[in-house]
């Protein structure tokens, strides 16, 4: 009887084309010739993630992996292009066959094949945002009718409400309850409007963004065959940015490499800070748990700030207990240590910042290498006067500058007329909002009042209630008594008063019929109040409004590029980025952490991730200012305290010093 001897293949010797010892450091290394299996790395910030996630692919296909075997996970197109493009230089190989891509264009890839599985056709096509709240529309329009009287939400916020249910894995009643409690009453039309939404997608052939990630999910749950297909296809599976998933992300990563068991996840917990846009904290938090055989390796070297601003960013992320103990070292030459700039108010921290910035300028510091962090973009309302006032152009990241943002605008038109009667521009923007009053109608209104000498009572003459009709009167009625409470010499000696008297007798209304997104535009508009309060008179309120219609500061110097600007952004907005300098505005208790993180554990560790983010983003200069003392128009001046973020990294040795601030002599 023959027996049978197996004979092995002879080991592959590799003669690696790339020197990895040389361009690598040895934590790096490590991560790059890692065995498989299951592995999360985790990457400081600044210490090289896209580096190392670059060259651990090339090590794979270098190893003899096919590229189409390979599986990269990315939140932006742009970071697996750079990544498949670096790997191109390194190797002189064709990376085509490499699947690298979000999360959505993966998806959108595995649907193409298998979309008739789910009830669509293969060829569905994929709708933007505007088309998705278009074909909403149509389904809110054809809705039963509801006699309640209450706002039915918008169709922008209907899909914000359906996004949040499918990212989070929810139902659409438990995203009223905890984010939309004011459109609950809505609920049953609400999941009716959601069901036809999706029902009208499969009869049209459509897919919308969220329906990328939802439909690949419920694809490889409900078909073995497809699951088995993809997780045996592809060997290696990697995920940039493995903090910033949702639950539908996570599970979809685990179900795709449920095969060869090739899972390498990147990201830092340090830094996730995306919960209210559906980020999963504890999905890398608790991988090690899933994933009871995966190993951890960790990427702490940084090369980007200096040792002090490191030291400064380890003390404070080491007061969150739940995490991943890791410590920054910074790679780079020692600098100055962060300075802690206590500010007598609001005004004192913009007149600093913003001299400060102009210092950075002389010094040689371009004007994009530097960076206003804050909280909330209210909070930068001071600082946007303060740099326009001296010339200093800037652009903001995180949405609108204050004073340009619809309901800002809305309110200031009503002073803006009390105070010229010929702003024809104001008056036609107030008559607009009211009901019943369009624009031919506010144009005329207009010209019958310019032609009097008493703006007062051509509002008041039965001449104007004709122009208007009985469409309008209800509105025009409402308006002009306001206009005429307005024109009282004590309102107008009250900017305050007269922003209440606006709200209180027409606009708190009209924004919660007009805008979905309503508490938070009445809270700027008390943040406006407030800051109309201590301007004292409407015309010295408009006088400092006016600076921030003003070109934004091109002549700041006469040699500067046009181009050069300041960032200002929320920390949110500033993730991924670094400045030579950066400034971190409003660190007092309930400004930054806020008040609701006060109350919560979990909020409370989000937040210090998020100032650590912020202090992270500085190369060589971090400045974090706090002011004493906040007016509130109930209360006057009150006492700040100081953010318990600066209390817990005091202490020896010191990681900042104080900067006092005193008037020039």
């Amino acid at each position: 009887m023959a027996r049978t001897y197996v004979l092995d293949d002879a080991p592959r010797q590799v003669a690696w084309r790339i020197p990895y010892e040389e361009r690598l450091n040895d934590e790096q290394l490590r991560v790059v010739e890692a065995p498989g299996g299951k592995l999360l790395v985790l990457a400081g910030a600044g210490s090289g993630k896209t580096r190392t996630l670059t060259y651990r692919v090339a090590r794979l296909m270098e190893s003899g992996v096919d590229p189409s075997a390979i599986l990269l996970l990315t939140f932006t197109n742009r970071a697996a292009r750079e990544m498949l493009q670096r790997v191109d230089e390194l190797l002189q190989v064709d990376t085509r066959a490499f699947w690298g891509g979000t999360f959505h264009s993966i998806g959108r890839r595995i649907l193409r094949e298998y979309a008739p599985r789910l009830g669509y056709p293969d060829q569905f096509q994929v709708i933007d945002t505007e088309d998705a709240q278009s074909l909403m529309k149509t389904v809110i329009v054809d809705l039963p009718s509801d006699d309640s009287g209450r706002r039915f939400p918008r169709a922008e916020t209907l899909l914000h409400i359906l996004s949040d249910a499918l990212n989070l894995c929810q139902t659409t009643e438990f995203i009223l309850s905890t984010r939309y409690s004011q459109f609950w009453p809505h609920a049953e039309r609400i999941d009716e409007a959601i069901r036809r939404y999706a029902a009208r997608k499969v009869e049209y052939g459509v897919m919308d963004f969220d329906d990328l990630l939802f439909h690949w999910r419920r694809l490889l749950l409900e078909h073995d065959d497809v699951r088995q297909h993809y997780a045996s296809r592809f060997q290696h599976v990697l995920v940039d940015e493995y903090q910033d998933t949702n639950t539908v992300q996570a599970e979809v990563v685990d179900m795709m490499a449920s095969v060869h068991g090739n899972l390498m996840v990147v990201g830092d917990d340090f830094q996730s800070i995306y919960s209210f846009r559906g980020a999963n904290f504890r999905n890398i938090i608790e991988f090690p748990q899933r994933h009871p055989d995966c190993t951890t390796w960790l990427l702490q070297r940084n090369y980007r700030s200096s040792p002090q601003i490191v030291a400064l960013s380890n003390r404070s992320i080491q007061q969150n207990r739940l995490q991943f103990k890791k410590e920054l070292i910074s790679q780079e030459t020692p600098g100055e240590l962060p300075a802690m700039v206590r500010c007598a108010d609001e005004s004192t921290q913009s007149r600093f910042v913003a001299q400060r910035i102009l210092d950075l300028r002389e010094e040689g510091v371009a004007l994009e290498k530097i960076a206003v962090l804050y909280r909330a973009h209210w909070q930068s309302m001071e600082l946007q006067l303060e740099l326009t006032r001296r010339g200093i152009p800037f652009v903001i990241r995180s949405g609108q500058r204050f004073f340009e943002q619809k309901h800002i605008k809305d309110i200031v038109a009503w002073l803006r007329f009390i105070e010229n009667p010929r702003d024809e521009l104001a008056f036609i923007r107030v008559m607009t909002l009211t009901e019943g009053i369009g624009t031919g109608t506010a144009q005329k209104l207009f010209l019958f009042v310019r032609a009097h000498e008493n703006p007062l009572d051509a509002l008041k003459s039965l001449d104007a209630d004709k122009i208007v009709g009985k469409r309008g009167k209800a509105g025009w009625d409402t308006a002009r008594s306001i206009m005429s409470t307005l024109w009282r010499d004590e309102v107008r000696s009250r900017a305050g008063q007269a922003v209440d008297l606006v709200r209180e007798r027409f606009y708190d209304e009209f924004a919660r019929r007009s805008f979905d997104n309503f508490p938070h535009r009445l809270k700027e508009l008390d943040t406006l109040a407030t800051f109309a309060e201590q301007k004292g008179s409407v015309a010295s309120f408009l006088d400092e409004l006016s600076l921030a219609g003003a070109a934004s500061g091109k002549d700041v110097l006469s040699t500067s590029d046009p181009d050069e600007h300041v960032i200002l952004s929320s920390v949110h907005q500033a993730k991924g980025l670094e400045f030579h300098a950066v400034f971190v505005l409003w660190l007092a208790d309930d400004r930054f952490p806020t008040a609701r993180a006060l109350e919560s554990n979990e909020d409370m560790e989000e937040e210090r991730r998020l100032f650590y983010v912020a202090t992270t983003r500085a190369q060589r200069e971090l400045y974090l200012t706090s002011p004493m003392m906040s007016f509130d128009r109930r209360e006057g001046n009150i006492a700040l305290r100081l953010s318990r973020f600066i209390d817990e990294v005091s202490g020896q040795p010191p990681v900042y010093e104080r900067w006092n601030l005193v008037p020039a002599k």
